[in-house]
């Protein structure tokens, strides 16, 4: 047996009581795990809470921007389909159709902001 890989057993044998016998042995283990959850996968579920309201709240006319950078108006939603209509460019009326799961933000509601950068 490799000496290197086999310590915990040569202190076990020798000790006697070992690693099971106290339960403060555990205590290390348990703090990492809340730790853990609380660093790790408690911050992705409140993300994920905010984005699934954040694509429940959307409505028509709101300006958002999707997940490959494109910025538009919606025209129209279809919660049953998960679709939302997009209106690219006001003068041409080109729309797109897209996922609403590809949308990655609502940068101004109905009628709150105007966007006068466009030309």
């Amino acid at each position: 047996m490799n000496h290197l890989t086999a310590w915990p057993v040569y202190i076990l044998a020798q000790n006697g009581d070992g690693f099971f016998s106290n339960p403060l042995n555990f205590l290390p283990i348990v703090v990492i795990l809340v730790l853990g959850y609380f660093m790790l996968i408690r911050p992705e579920q409140k993300k994920a809470a905010e984005a699934k309201q954040m694509l429940e709240g959307i409505k028509k006319n709101d300006r958002v921007e999707t997940i490959g950078g494109i910025i538009a108006t919606v025209v129209s939603v279809k919660k049953d389909q998960q679709e939302v209509v997009l209106r690219l460019d006001d003068r041409s009326g080109t729309e797109m159709r897209v996922r609403m799961r590809a949308i990655a933000g609502v940068l101004s509601k109905e009628g709150k902001a105007s966007d006068n950068a466009e030309s």
